[in-house]
């Protein structure tokens, strides 16, 4: 009995398991359908998370780089500049950089350094300390200038601690000059730009993502992270599965970006609580309940509608976030004055921001899904296969420009950059950029290319008629007694050439005794005193007219009598606009009046003719050594006409050049077009010979202008003798710039360095000729036999009153005895091979009479040459004769 109780029991669990076995299966099966949906929604909450901190990590990238470029762009403009003019004015590079500060706040200050020594600093106030500063001198920096010069690239260091406090970063980039073939490109110098690292993150908008945590550091290449520059320390410590991390190309590095959120990441192996698995638990409970196999099925057939549904409502829900995101970014690119746009791995638009329709007049829907260049209103004259392969390589470009024609008829001209972006993985996701609208400064070329083709068409044709009349003399000046005209019959009367007295006063064609005596003369019948220019001019402005006859001093010295009519000259006005003096020679005439006295003066005694003979011989031997000094005078500034004509010879023949090309190039298309005959190639090879034409002139001429523009205040002050007020530096810059044709061709170097911003008040001109002496006797006598040298120009205050001005070099010295007779007039080391010896003298006697001060010569031999100048900051005033 007591046995068969748990035999029973035993078949009663046996019946139980076989009639409900369905129930236990089906608990069990959905058991493991809720585990496996537990975690697959735990995989996918994780992937999701990652995937929104790469987008929102991958707008950061393109703002850090877009605030890179900007930051430090102005270090590619200064090189440019720089390349093209072969130096840097101070003036110029404080009006650069003063607009780049005000552009760019996170710019703490940029820095001119030719051969690694600091001579340009902006701003100046609280950089004092870097005036001056060798690279060499400090090694950390040294190693990055030597880094970016041996690779001829821009190097990106930071951060480092600044002087002026916080952190900074460093733009190092070298500037090397053009040389002529094979020769290798020379170094010049270093140009760096300091940016303040806290201000430059901010404006790349790393400081406004509180969810995330941010780390910034340099790339070893791929994805390896190198020295921290910004951002979380702890970051460097995470795996890197832990983070998303996206290379970023800045100027002369690359960096490494890389995020976690701020939470953490979502660690949960499976996800019991979400709606997906609540819903299978469910269901696997009614199916164990119901033990039918048509619900079980239908409970299944359920599940995966919702799931479908489940999915479709996330895919709307993350389709609205990015749509989202795009708004915000077309808001912020409608706010700029350049278009902002996108292409996808097929090169076809994805994205144009709306000013783009504005400034094209092109609608977004006729574009998207385009590549650029299916356009049917684009222009030929464009290399779109070169643009192709560029964007094929998948670099990155800056301005390229193309033209398309208007719904109106007209051209519209667009300048584009843009970059490659990649996904996480690296793989090409296409190209992000900029547009603009450069239509009204292609314009402004044109109109400023036709004023100046007729504005020398007509120079030319008044000079052809001037030149015609070689029988006389016609020199055309200003109200001012400047020389503006000096034609062929005046060049070959007085044996000037026209560009040797541009400028000048005609004062210096007469003899100034005769000047002196005829405004005594006018002085007495005016009762007024009557001097300098007026003394020509006086009567022609009263009477509209004035004949009367002068002598004139030939180049040669040789005296020549002319008669002279000096003309008032207005314009339809009535405006005076100047004076125009025609000179016809009466030599002959005088010569045979001359010879009569001379028979009439026969009759006289031998001594009286004896002692005429001696004191003519002696007035003209003044007079020869007078037209000497004054020939030695002008050659200092006849040197530096020659080089001013030798420099503008080459940009300006270069543009006559293009410029004849050019109208050949446009006759040939003429007449294929007047032909019918025109096809889209030749007129796409003449588009693009014309920018490159017109690019050429427009060099060529804005370096002209700068050159004349040092030369004209240099020449007018040396030709008029003007007292005024000016500045040290600027005197010394006009000098520099019209000698740099001469010293350029020199292995040798020229330096200024002036610690002195009081204005002066005095004669720059004199000044000038000065310096310029000083400049030209170094070049001539204190670097023979030598390979390599230098010569520098240094200013200081010697208090409230004067001012001490050196100019010293380090070439062969001098003796004893060249010392010591270096001032004496006439005496050369160079006698025969175009010394004269009266360059020094009229350097000493400008400095003790002109300019009220000293002078005194330091040299031995092979220990240089040191000239110092003491000069009074006021010079005393000089009756000018």
């Amino acid at each position: 009995m007591a046995e068969a109780l748990p035999h029973r029991l035993f078949r009663g669990w046996i019946a139980l398991g076989t009639g409900y076995w369905p129930v236990a299966l089906s608990l069990v099966l959905s058991l493991l359908v809720c585990a496996t949906l537990a975690r697959l929604d735990a995989r996918q909450a994780a992937e999701q998370e990652r995937q929104h901190v790469a987008g929102q990590l991958d707008l950061l990238r393109s703002r850090l780089e877009l605030a890179a470029r900007n930051t430090f762009a102005p270090s590619q403009s200064l090189e440019a500049m720089i390349q093209l003019d072969g130096a840097i004015s101070e003036a110029r590079f404080a009006l650069l950089t003063e607009k780049a500060l005000k552009l760019y706040p996170q710019v703490r200050s940029i820095a001119i350094a030719p051969d690694d020594v600091v001579r340009l600093v902006y701003p100046l106030p609280g950089n004092e300390r870097a005036l001056g500063l060798d690279y060499r001198s400090v090694p950390a920096q040294w190693r990055q200038v030597q880094q970016a010069r041996e690779s001829q690239s821009a190097v990106l260091v930071g951060p480092v601690q600044l002087v002026q406090g916080g952190q900074g970063l460093i733009l190092r980039n070298p500037v090397f000059l053009r040389a002529p073939p094979p020769a290798p490109p020379r170094y010049w110098g270093m140009v760096s730009v300091v940016a303040d690292l806290d201000r430059f993150m901010a404006d790349a908008g790393l400081g406004a993502h509180p969810e995330l945590h941010l780390l910034l550091t340099e790339s070893k290449g791929g994805k390896e992270a190198g020295r921290l520059i910004w951002g979380q320390s702890a970051l460097l410590k995470q795996p890197p599965r832990d983070l998303v991390q996206q290379r970023v190309e800045v100027p002369g590095g690359q960096w490494l970006l890389a995020a976690q959120p701020a939470d953490g990441w979502l660690d949960q192996p499976f996800r019991w609580d979400s709606p997906e698995v609540l819903t299978a638990l469910a269901a696997g409970t009614v199916l164990s309940l119901l033990l039918a196999l048509l619900v079980w099925q239908s409970r299944v057939l359920q599940q995966r509608n919702g799931t479908l549904a489940r999915e479709i409502q996330e895919g709307q829900l993350m389709r609205a976030q990015l749509e989202e995101s795009q708004a915000r970014f077309r808001s912020m690119a409608a706010l700029a004055s350049d278009w902002v746009w996108e292409q996808d791995e097929q090169l076809c638009f994805t994205y144009i921001s709306r000013i783009a329709e504005e400034a094209t007049e092109v609608q977004s829907s006729s574009v998207l899904g385009h590549h650029r260049w299916d356009s049917p209103a684009l222009l030929p004259g464009t290399d779109w296969e070169a643009h192709k392969a560029l964007l094929a390589r998948r670099e990155p470009f800056r301005d390229f420009e193309y033209a398309q024609r208007t719904p109106d008829g007209s051209v519209r001209h667009v300048s584009i950059s843009g970059v490659p972006f990649f996904d996480a993985e690296g793989r090409f996701k296409g190209y992000r950029g900029t547009g603009r609208n450069i239509t009204p400064s292609k314009e402004a070329e044109a109109a400023l290319r036709r004023s100046q083709l007729e504005l020398s068409t007509a120079r030319d044709r008044l000079q052809a008629v001037l030149d015609a009349a070689q029988e006389v003399a016609i020199i055309a000046t200003d109200m001012a007694g400047h020389i503006l005209l000096f034609n062929r019959g005046a060049e070959h009367m007085l044996g000037y050439a026209e560009a040797e007295l541009l400028g000048r006063s005609p004062a210096c064609l007469h003899d100034p005794g005769e000047v002196q005596q005829r405004a005594a003369e006018l002085s007495r019948l005016r009762g007024t005193t009557v001097e300098g220019f007026e003394t020509f001019v006086l009567l022609a402005r009263e009477l509209g007219s004035e004949t009367r006859e002068w002598s004139y001093l030939r180049k040669d010295g040789r005296r020549l009598w002319v008669s002279l009519s000096v003309s008032h000259v207005r314009a339809r006005d009535g405006q005076a606009i100047g004076y125009l003096g025609v000179a016809r020679d009466i030599s002959a005439q005088r010569a045979a009046e001359t010879e009569l006295r001379q028979l009439n003066a026969e009759l006289e005694s031998r001594v009286q003719q004896r002692t005429l003979e001696l004191r003519e011989a002696l007035r003209n031997l003044k007079e020869a050594q007078d037209g000497l000094l004054r020939s030695e005078k002008l050659a200092g500034l006849g040197s530096m006409v020659a080089g001013v004509a030798h420099e503008l010879n080459t940009p300006l023949g270069n543009c006559l050049t293009t410029a004849s090309t050019l109208q050949e190039r446009t006759d040939e298309i003429r007449q294929e077009f007047g032909s019918g005959q025109m096809r889209r190639s030749s007129l796409e090879a003449y588009l693009l010979e014309a920018g490159q034409a017109c690019d050429i002139m427009l060099r060529g001429l804005g370096t002209a202008t700068e050159l004349v523009s040092h030369f004209k205040q240099l020449s007018v002050d040396q030709t008029s003798m003007q007292r005024r007020s000016y500045a040290l530096e600027a005197v010394v810059g006009d000098v520099i710039s019209l000698l740099r044709a001469r010293w350029k061709t020199t292995p040798w170097l020229l330096e200024s360095e002036l610690d002195l911003t009081d204005p002066l008040e005095g004669y720059p001109g004199p000044l000038g000729q000065v310096l310029g002496n000083l400049l030209l006797n170094a070049l001539l006598h204190a670097f023979e036999g030598r390979e390599q040298g230098r010569v520098k120009i240094s200013a200081r205050s010697l208090g409230a009153s004067d001012y001490l001005l050196v100019v010293e070099d380090d070439g062969i010295g001098m003796s004893e005895e060249v010392r010591r007779r270096a001032f004496d007039p006439f005496f050369t080391t160079k006698m025969g091979r175009g010394g004269t010896g009266l360059g020094l003298n009229i350097v000493y006697n400008l400095v003790s009479t002109v300019l009220g001060g000293s002078i005194s010569l330091h040299s031995e031999p092979g220990q240089g040459s040191r000239f110092e100048i003491r000069l009074p900051k006021v010079a005393p005033i000089v009756t000018m004769v």
